[in-house]
Parts: structure tokens; sequence; C-alpha cells
């Protein structure tokens, strides 16, 4: 017999079924319950958390770690010592062993960083809102490979071009045996140096400090970077640092302060910098500069994000004054410089490096034009507006009062427009361009000269002409250089003298009129005689100037001339001819020659024609001794230049020449 009643199943389910409904019934929901449950659940589950982190092995979280910062950070990232985690403290402490910080993929090295140990210590609270502070940053024998490929990949960037990595805030910045090395194919850049960070300054050093040598565009190249100690660091107490750079002759000098030590965004400091030009500050600032005599400059420096200005420019180059304003805006892919700069005295030798790229004269190579390579694609780096004017100028050759010009580079372009020189009576004017998108370069030129008074450019103190000189000179090149531009020039060339004067004697002298040119040579006659107009025209091909009209009109004698200039040998072949106007008892068919380079040409006799003219006068001196001397009269029957007919012609062809030059020469036109 059983003890155990029997109960069937349906008889079951309805006692349960009844009892819970009982229950229910019976519950009263209270919010001190529910508050007293939630409690009990949230604290057994932070008991449980603590729990398990205080005997969590860390080492066991390397792996998932290391995913996780490669994925972040678009690199690998490996834990490859020990990983302790200590969240028992006021501030938690995590400690790294042999940190492994690798360069994103396509990189040529595979190490951007390695640290033999690291600890940083944190803020819980504000880490929970998503908030870091970094109370201490403690680097031991850290290893840090900076890189930038020769196409532009950094591997500080991400590998994506998005920009830098910004830094939480830290209070204290300890730094043990570093070493940095940076590679720079863009800048030519190679550097390997030291840093260190100490607590507290010492033994005439600094707390903070960078040192390191390399090369930097071949020369040899050496930094300094001191500060005090990056302890208690206080955004509201700026950071004072003083950096100092040797590039071979380049010497720069910075002493500033920064608002805070790990927010390099912003900063103000002193600035000096010395060298041989200017266009090798390129390689330390990455701004497209022009190639200059030595310099020495003084300004207040400044970085606002990613706008750098320097302010109060204050300085010499060669021997001119420079002073100004410049600002760089570095936040797009090409950065854009403006600003205007100035000169009280500028010297215009000191532009002669703007042409040879920097170069010295003895460097330029022997043509009068230079042919040193420009460095014209450095235009396609740089977008800029800056202004430049000189109040004064002093030149040896020229008789110039100023400059003034804007610069523009816009796309690869650069534009002078307008570019003005001014003389004590007249300017030079007119626009430059140099198109360096293409690999070639093309160069346009438009120079217009007004008003311009010829016996200024003459060295000699006895004028041989004088008069106003209106010129127009259209030309385009290509090529790198100014001389690989000008021997590719084509184009036109025009020069025109509405009235004017020449020396009596040279006058006769180009009409070969000897007896009255001896004469008056030998008399010291320094008088002149009217010159009614003269005309110049030259077209440009290949880098050849052919003459096609020069003529100048005397009251005793009337020259035509013809010749080419070569601009790729830099030599001129040009033959005047004189003919009277008048009755020449005596008179030789010699046509003066200028002929040989540019930089000094010389001036003959063609002697071939008076050669002929001889062998026809003894000719005629076997008829009779009388005859002979016919060879040798001219009936002086030279025309007038219909001045005002070329002028006219000239301005159709570009010469700035006024309406009242065009007028006047037609009134003083003589009947025909």
């Amino acid at each position: 017999m059983s003890l155990v009643p029997h109960v069937d199943g349906p008889r079951l389910r309805a006692f349960w079924h009844d009892q819970i409904a009982a229950d229910f019934r019976d519950f009263r929901f209270t919010w001190g319950g529910f508050a007293f449950w939630t409690g009990v659940v949230i604290a057994a589950f932070l008991i449980a958390a603590v729990v398990t982190l205080y005997f969590l092995d860390w080492n066991q979280m390397r792996a998932p770690l290391s995913r996780y910062a490669s994925h972040r950070f678009g690199r690998p990232v490996r834990i490859e010592g020990d990983l302790n985690v200590d969240i028992f403290r006021r501030q938690p402490h995590i400690s790294v062993g042999n940190l492994f910080i690798g360069n994103p993929a396509g990189t040529p090295e595979p190490q951007a960083a390695r640290i033999v140990r690291a600890d940083l210590e944190f803020r819980l609270w504000p880490a929970l809102f998503g908030n870091l502070v970094l109370p201490l940053v403690a680097l031991e024998r850290p290893d840090v490979r900076v890189l930038r490929t020769a196409d532009g990949r950094s591997n500080w960037d991400g590998g994506d071009g998005r920009g830098g990595w910004k830094l939480p805030p830290i209070q204290r910045f300890l730094v043990r045996e570093g070493h940095l090395e940076i590679t720079d194919a863009v800048r030519r850049l190679n550097f390997i140096g030291t840093v260190s960070s100490r607590e507290e300054a010492g033994g005439g050093n600094a707390a903070f400090q960078l040192a390191g040598d390399g090369t930097l565009n071949a020369n040899k190249f050496n930094a300094e970077i001191h500060g005090g100690p990056l302890i208690n660091v206080d955004q509201s107490v700026p950071y004072a640092f003083n950096a100092e750079v040797h590039s071979g002759p380049t010497h720069v000098v910075i002493d500033g302060q920064i608002a805070h030590p790990f927010h390099l965004d912003q900063f103000g400091a002193r600035m000096s910098a010395m060298g041989q030009t200017l266009s090798e500050l390129y390689y330390l600032t990455g701004v497209t500069l022009p190639g200059t005599a030595p310099y020495r400059l003084n300004g207040t420096l400044k970085r606002d994000g990613a706008r750098y200005s320097v302010a109060d420019l204050t300085g010499t180059v060669g021997s001119s004054d420079l002073h100004g304003d410049l600002a760089v805006d570095a936040s797009q892919n090409i950065p854009n410089l403006g600003g205007h700069l100035s000169s009280r005295v500028l010297n215009f030798d000191d532009l002669g490096p703007l042409l040879r790229g920097g170069k010295t004269v003895s460097q330029a190579g022997a043509y009068l034009l230079p042919d040193v390579a420009l460095h014209t694609e450095r235009l396609r780096q740089i977008n800029a507006e800056v202004d430049f004017d000189a109040d004064a100028i002093r030149s040896r050759d020229f008789p110039l009062r100023g400059l003034s010009t804007h610069i523009s580079v816009q796309g690869g372009v650069m534009r002078l427009k307008p570019l003005a020189f001014s003389f004590s009576a007249g300017k030079l004017s007119g626009t430059l361009s140099i198109d360096a998108r293409k690999d070639v370069p093309v160069t346009n030129v438009d120079a217009r000269v007004t008003d311009i008074h010829i016996e200024h450019f003459i060295k000699s103190d006895d004028k041989p002409l004088s008069g106003l000189v209106e010129a127009r000179a259209q030309l385009q090149g290509l090529g790198n250089s100014v001389h690989k531009a000008a021997s590719s020039a084509n184009g036109v060339f025009t020069a025109v003298v509405p009235q004017g004067a020449m020396k009596k004697s040279l006058a006769e002298w180009a009409g070969v009129n000897v007896l009255s040119a001896l004469g008056l040579t030998l008399a010291g006659d320094r008088s002149g005689t009217a010159l009614h107009c003269a005309v110049m025209h030259f077209g440009a091909k290949d880098g050849v100037l052919a003459s096609q009209q020069i003529v100048l009109d005397t009251d005793p004698t009337r020259i035509d001339g013809h010749g080419t200039v070569n601009l790729k040998d830099e030599t001129m072949n040009v033959t005047l001819q004189g003919k009277p106007k008048h009755f020449q008892f005596l008179h030789l068919n010699a046509p003066i020659t200028m002929s040989g380079k540019l930089a000094s040409p010389g001036l003959g006799v063609d002697s071939k024609p008076a050669i002929a003219q001889g062998a026809i006068g003894a000719g005629l001196g076997l008829l009779s001794p009388f005859a002979a001397i016919l060879a040798f009269i001219d009936p002086g029957l030279a025309k007038d230049v219909n001045c005002a007919g070329l002028l006219e012609g000239a301005k159709g062809q570009g010469a700035p020449v006024k309406d009242s030059a065009v007028n006047k020469a037609q009134a003083a036109q003589p009947a025909r």
C-alpha cells in the first residue's frame, strides 16, 4: 500500500492556478520596493564587475584591444609586452609594455613607433562621458619614425590625408631616452634626434629638450627645441619655449609661447631668420618664395589653426630694406599666401637673383639672360596675392625711381599685373605671366615704355642722342629659365623717338660726310641737329629678332638700317646706312655696323662698299684725274622721312605713341 497520496494532473494544475491568483490579489506595488530591488541588482552587478576587474588577467585583453586600436587608427597596433590596469586608484593607472604602432598600408617602412613602456593615468569620471583627461603620460625609450613619401603620403594622417591626430589634455608629460627619426622626401629632410622631458630642469638644461641633426635639401641640418617642465600644465598659463634651426647658411631662431603645449595649433613667437636666399626656406616652411640676395629678417610669428602669419616683418634683403606682413592659410590642399611688402630703398641689383633662381652672377652662367633653371613647378604648390612697392631704387645702369607690382599665383599661373617701374621722367609698365601648369612653362611679356629720356641711359658725358622714347614689347617664350624663354620667343618689338636731337657731328658721320664730320670733330663741336623721328620695329620668331624697319631722320641725314638680334646666342648684327639730304663733295659709302655679343657689342665700319666705291673711283681716274672724284660726290637726293606716317604705323604696331606726337610730326612735315 502506497504511503504517498495520489493526485492526478488536472487537479494539481487547478491547485497552483488558484494559489498564484491569490498571491497576485494580495500583491501591492511600492516605489520603495522597486528602488530596493533595483539597487540590489545594480550593486550585485557592480560587485561582480569589481570582482571581475580585480581578478582579471589583463594580458588576455591584449589581442582584442590591439584589434580595436588597429581598426580605430587604420594601422597595425600591437601590445607585445605586459598589460596592467589598476582602476582602484583615485586616478586609474594603465601600464603597457612594448607597444608597437605600425604604418598604414602601402608605406615603405612597417614601423611608425615602438615604446618600451608607457604609463598613463586618466580621470575616471570624465572618461565615462567621453572626455579623456590624462594627468600623466610617461614614455620610456620611445622610438618614433615620421615618414612622408615623394608623392605626399605620410604616416601621421592615418594614410587617408584627413589630417593629424590631436592629443587629449595632458598634465604631466615625461620622456626618457626618446628617439625621433624624420624622413620627408617632399622637403628633402632626413633628421635623427633625441627627446627628453623631465620633471625639473637642471644643470643649465631645460626640462624639455629635442635635439638632433641630419640633412635638409642636401645641406647639413641641425635643430634644437627647449622648454620648461611639462608638469602642472595649465591652459591659462602660456608655455614658453625656444627653438633654433641651422640648415646650411640658413639660420632660424624662434622665442615664443604656446597657449597649451599639447595644442600646437595656437602659438605666438618672435622670429629671426637669415640665409643666402629666401627660396631655401621652402624646405622648412613649405611656402614657395623667390630667389633673393642674402637676407636677414625679423618678425612676429603666429599660428591660429591652419593660418600662419608674420607681422611687423622687418630686415634686409641684400642691401635693400624690407617691411610688411605676410599670412599663409594652409587649410586647403594648396596653401594661400597673402600680404603686402615694401622697401624704402631698393637696390636694383638685389632683383637679379629673382631671374637667376637665387644664384649669384658667377653661378648664373655665361649668358646675359641667365640660363639657371627656375623652380617654376613650385607655382603649382601655392596660391598667392601679394603687393610689393619700393619708394626709391638705387641702380648703376638705370635711372629708376620706384617700383610697384601685384603678384598673383593661381592654379600654377603667376602674374605680375601691373608691373610698373618709374623713372625721373616716364615709366615702364606692363604685365608678366608664367604659366607653369605644364612641365614646360610659358612666359608672356607685355611691356610699355613711355616718356623716357634716351639720354638718361647713355653713360657718356657727351650725349650723342636725346629725346623721349616710346616702346612696346610683346613676347612669348617656352622654358624654365629666362634664357630658354628668350631663345624661343615669338612676338614683336617696336620703339620710337617721336622727336629729339642728335649730335651734329654724329649725324654727319652717319651720312659719311667725311669733310663736315671731320671738321666738326676736330673743332670739338657739340652742337646738335634735329632728330625728326626714329622708328625701330622687330619681329621675333624662335628667339631671333629680325628688323622690319629701322629709320632715323635728321636734318642732314636719313639713316636706314637692317639686321638681327639673336637671343639664343645673344649676338647682334645690325647695319646702319646714312644717306645725305644735301650735296656732299666727299661722301664715303661705308655703312656703320654693330655686331658681337649683346653684353659688349662692337661698333665698326663695313668697308666693302667703300672698297667698291674706291675701285670705281680708280677706274674713272684712268680716264681723268678729276673723274676719279666723281665716285665720292653725292648729290644729296635723300628724301625726308614721313615721320607722321611712321609714327602712326608704329602706334598701330602697339607702340604707345601719343596723338600729339603724330600731329606735331604731321605739322612739321615739309612740303614736297
